[in-house]
């Protein structure tokens, strides 16, 4: 069985994702968030999920 290893910066899609521009609105910019139990990048004004890990 392999051992899951923590993610680091340069492997976490999250965090490579914080700070761009929501896709879904004009005002919004991702930020790292929880949606539906789950580590995501969420839009900060829309609140809609741009990426989700689970």
């Amino acid at each position: 069985m392999q051992e899951a290893s923590p993610r680091t910066a340069a492997h976490d899609p999250i965090s490579a994702l914080v700070g761009d521009d929501c896709s879904w609105c004009a005002n919004g910019a991702l930020t790292r968030a929880e949606f539906k139990g789950d580590d995501a990048a969420v839009c900060d004004d829309c609140g809609t999920p741009a990426a989700r890990v689970w």
